[in-house]
């Protein structure tokens, strides 16, 4: 299959350079999908359950436009509060 993906032009001409572009990009593309989560597959497995607090963090997200006016207090508190903690994911 055939797709075109935008890159940086410093690294584009890095790629185009390249003896066997095809064959490079494809192995750093499934090296960088060795370390993601993986989504639905055709015979139907699902990647993990997101955490609780995954979920939380979801369900606010997709529910600030309902909240109106308290949406953009809840969005500063949010950010206030990730500033001074750190979660388990946060660390390198």
């Amino acid at each position: 299959m055939k797709i075109t993906i935008t890159l940086p032009d410093d690294i584009a001409r890095k790629v185009y350079r390249l003896r066997d572009r095809d064959e490079f990009v494809a192995r750093a593309v499934e090296a960088a999908f060795a370390h993601e989560p993986e989504e639905a597959g055709p015979s139907g497995t699902t990647a993990p359950k997101p955490s609780r607090w995954a979920q939380v963090v979801e369900r606010i997200e997709r529910q600030a436009g309902a909240l109106g006016d308290y949406g953009e207090e809840l969005a500063r508190d949010q950010r206030e509060f990730r500033q001074g903690f750190r979660l388990r994911h946060d660390e390198p």
